[in-house]
This record gives C-alpha cells, structure tokens and sequence, in this order.
C-alpha cells in the first residue's frame, strides 16, 4: 500500500483538518471552516483536499436531507483531475450512496448501478495515502448497507481495516483513529441490520451466529473519545445484538445502557423494551413479544437500522387475535424480499466481476499500446491511432488537414556513451514530456523506437507546424539539463510534413525525408513540406 510520505507537511496537515470536517460536518455547522480551508487547498493547488471539503459538504448536506447534487458533481470533477483511483472510488461511492439516500432502486443492468460498481472495481488499485482508499472503502460500504446488501459491506470494511492497519504516516495517524472509530461503529450497525433481517425470515440461528461476529470486540473500541451520540448509539445496537445472539440478561449486563444522556437521541428504555421483545420472539413467547414490540414499532425514534425496524413491525403484527393467514402473509412476503436480495447480491457481484475484467483488458491494452519507458503511445498506438482516423466517418465532413512531425534525438549515440544508457533514458523520459506538453488531446505524441518519436496534429493553417514543432526544439534545448548529468547538452531535428487524410498513411515517411534534411543542414532545426509548404522550412 503506497503511503503518503511524498505529501509535503502542509498538505498532510490540510488532508487531515479535511477529514475531521467530514465526521464533525455529520451533526455540526463547520461552514465557516470549510469556506477557509477550501480557499487555502484552491491556493496551493490541492486537488485532493478540495475532494474531501466537497465531500463534507455533501454528508452536511445529508444530514440536513437538503439536496448534495451540486457537491457531488464537484467531487467527480475534482476526482478525474487527481489521478489516483482511490479518491475517484470514493467519489462513486458518495454518488451511490446518494442514490440509495433517495430510495432509488438499484437495478444491476441499469446506469443506476454504474457508480457503486465501478468504485469497487477501482478500489482494487492502489495509490494515494492509505487514508483516502479506507474512507472509499467505508462510502462503498454505507452504500451498500443501505441497499440491503449487507456482506458486500462487512467485506468493505474488512479492507479497509487491513488498509489502517498498513498505515505508516504518523502525521495522518489521527485521521487513522477516526476512520476506525467509523468503521468500529458502522461494522456493528451493519451486523445488526443483517441479524435482524435472518431474525424477520425466521432463521433465528443464524441470526445468532451473525450477531455473536461481532460482540467480542464490540465494546473494545469506545477509546472515551467518541461524539456522546455515536457512544449510545453503538450500545444499543450491541445490545440488541446480545438479545438476538440469545444472551441471557444476565449475559447482557457487559452491554448495559447508561442513562439517556443530552442530545444522544437514544431511549434507553426503548432499546432495553426492544431487548426483551426480541429475547421473547426466539422463545415463542409470541404475545408478549408483540405486546412489547407494539408499543416501539410507530416510534422508533433513534439510530436503528432498517432490517431492525421491520423485524419490530414483524413481531408486533403477531399479537394475539391476528388472523394466521396475515402472519403467513406476511412471512411469505420477508422470505421473498430475502430471496431478491440473494439475487441482487448475486447480481451485483457479477457486475463488479465483469467490470474488473473490464478494467483488466484495457490495463492490457493500454500496455500493449503505451511505450513503458516514457508513457506515451508506442509504434502500435501510433497505427491504432492513424487507422481509428482513417475510419469512414471518423473525420469531420470538411476535409482535415494533418501534419506528422517525426523527431530525432541529435547524437543520441554519444549521450548513451558518454553518460550511460541510464542517462540515456533520462533524457528520452524529459523530451517525452516536451513533447506531451506541447500536444492537444485531438493529437498524439509517440516513441516508435529508440530516439525516435511521432507527433501527428488534427488541423493546420499557414506555418503552424513548423511554429509548434520549433517550439520543441526550443523547449528541449532550454531543458536544465546539467541537472540529469554536468556536461550534457541535448537538442532535436523534426521533419514536418502535412497532407490530407488519405495521405495520412505516408505523411511518416514524408516527414522521415524531412528530418534527414534538417539533421544534415547542421540538426536542432526544422524541416517542412506539404500543403501551404512552397518551400523547404529550415532554421
């Protein structure tokens, strides 16, 4: 796992403030904040801080319930600018778990499943700080959660742990202890919500099982540094798990509630009421279960999870004088709901299979297409390029002018030489980025071997080539290049030559006769032919 120790201080220290807006933005007013740390990262170019100011405006937006769209839009524009996968996941992940939010169904052969599924195939790279794949980590898992797909979330979790546990920053080491506070707090919820779903289906066992997963180590994670709310809220969900695993009371009492504290929206009395219907259902005690569930089910006001709520609703329908056709009405329709579940779970997974072989074949591609030493497109990226413009239609209607550079290192011989192959790749890595520097996204830069490189531009006019091709030469020559070795010196010659798009296929050998020309007129200069050309352009 890449750590984050290419960040400056600064930029560490601004990464970590980012993520502590994020948990405080979840309850409190940090606007203001926000505001002043976003211009700081808009300043200092910092991309990735950004992301996350963008992100903490969403979860405030969230938990207002007013509308996040603006911000997501922003975090997928800034993710795309970044580079690094984790943060684009995450990106994903929030818009996913917006759509979750606002009850969306998710459709696996449907666009609607396209962020969760891509985020999940992305997270299987990885760069960047540890930090930012553990918070996309968490966001997929909320996501699914919320979708009822709760072992794709137990999963994303358990990543994300062994992520923190391979941080090696300590300058985001509080960040690392906020994140596992979330995922401590999140694993439990998740946990119950799956229990008490096996619980509704009648499959109290296995509700057991699933419940005893996580109480061992339950508690063990309250550090005495956890938001008030977030404390009772994971009490009460531990302890309806100690009721649904089949503890005893006298079991319970590691897991006793503190009395209701200010502002933490909990009802102890509910949650011990909730305890004790749910500890009567696995016993039968079917009357008093739905006499203790009924006074709960309209009001259950705090944190609980979804598959918690209906299982309450589930049992307080049982109450004695209830027609039996109703509760296996109403059995039938959660043993159905489950079976759809399995299925979009089934079907989910696939999806992120056939999006990692995606992903797989174009990383393929591209390697198959890309030169490894400088990064641009190779000899055969350089033909897949000339034929996708040679395919009928492929052009505008008006007809298109091309030119092809073709670019030569002068005495490349001599540098490997003189200063040996490593410097040699050196310098070919450098011109690599003139030449990438100096190209619009409609052209391409590639290395066809050795020290020879294409340039083909879309579009031209009078002397605009041989303008931007002398601009690379002037912008190798000014290259520092005492820095890669004192003593040397480099410069190329470029052959330009310009047609239309049929003679696109030959414009490479045109302007290989042109670079011969500039090399033996005494190199570093440019020679031109072809259309609006009326003579040799040599400097």
């Amino acid at each position: 796992m890449p750590s984050a120790g290419y960040l400056d201080d600064a930029h560490a220290a601004a990464i970590r403030r980012a993520y502590d807006l994020v948990g405080r933005a979840q309850g409190q007013d940090v606007e203001a904040e926000i505001g002043v740390a976003d211009d700081e990262a808009a300043a200092r170019g910092w991309t990735d801080v950004r992301l996350l100011l963008k992100w903490a405006r969403t979860m405030a937006a969230r938990e207002t319930g007013l509308d996040n769209a603006e911000y997501l839009r922003a975090m997928l524009d800034l993710a795309e600018t970044t580079g690094e996968t984790s943060l684009l996941a995450l990106a994903l992940a929030t818009a996913a778990a917006r759509r979750t939010d606002l009850k969306r169904a998710l459709d696996v052969t449907e666009s609607t499943a396209t962020p969760l599924v891509r985020a999940v195939a992305l997270l299987d790279e990885e760069s960047g700080p540890v930090v930012h794949r553990a918070a996309a980590l968490i966001e997929v898992g909320v996501a699914t959660q919320e979708l009822g797909f709760w072992e794709l979330a137990v999963e994303c979790y358990d990543r994300a742990e062994r992520d923190l546990d391979a941080a090696d920053d300590p300058r985001l080491a509080e960040t690392v202890i906020l994140q596992r506070r979330v995922l401590s707090y999140n694993r439990v919820e998740v946990v119950l919500d799956w229990s008490s779903a096996q619980a509704m289906i009648g499959s109290w066992d296995a509700a057991a099982q699933t419940a005893e997963a996580v109480l061992a180590g339950g508690l063990a994670a309250l550090d005495g540094d956890w938001p008030p709310s977030w404390e009772m809220e994971h009490r009460a969900h531990l302890y309806l798990l100690a009721a649904l695993a089949g503890r005893s009371p006298a079991d319970e009492a590691e897991f006793a509630l503190p009395p209701d504290g200010p502002s933490t929206g909990v009802s102890s009395a509910e949650v011990v009421a909730l305890g004790e219907s749910i500890r009567a259902a696995r016993s039968s005690d079917t009357a008093s279960a739905a006499r203790l569930a009924m006074d709960l089910a309209d009001h259950l006001g705090w944190a609980t999870p979804l598959g918690t709520r209906l299982l309450c609703m589930s049992i307080a329908a049982r109450q004695p004088g209830t027609p039996a056709v109703v509760a296996a009405y109403a059995d039938e329709l959660a043993l159905l709901r489950w079976n759809a579940r399995l299925d979009q779970v089934a079907g989910l997974r696939d999806a992120i299979d056939v999006e990692r072989q995606r992903r797989d074949h174009e990383q393929l591609r591209q390697q198959v297409l890309v030169d490894e030493l400088t990064g641009l497109a190779n000899r055969r990226g350089y033909r897949a390029y000339l034929n996708a413009l040679l395919v009928p239609g492929a052009t505008a209607e008006e007809p298109q002018e091309y030119a092809v550079m073709m670019v030569d290192v002068d005495h490349f011989k001599q540098v490997n030489d003189r200063f040996g192959h490593d410097v040699g790749d050196l310098v070919l890595a450098r011109i690599s980025r003139v030449l990438a520097a100096h190209v619009r996204p409609m052209d391409l830069a590639a290395r066809l071997g050795g020290d020879e490189f294409v340039v083909v531009l879309t579009g031209g006019g009078p002397n605009r080539p041989e303008k931007r091709a002398q601009e690379i030469i002037d912008a190798v020559r000014e290259q520092a290049w005492d820095e890669v070795a004192p003593g040397l010196t480099v410069s190329v010659s470029i052959g330009v030559h310009r047609g239309g798009v049929q003679e696109l296929p030959t414009l490479l050998t045109d302007a290989d006769r042109n670079l011969y020309h500039a090399k033996n007129n005494g190199r570093g200069r440019v020679a031109a032919t072809g259309i609006h050309a009326r003579r040799s352009a040599v400097r």
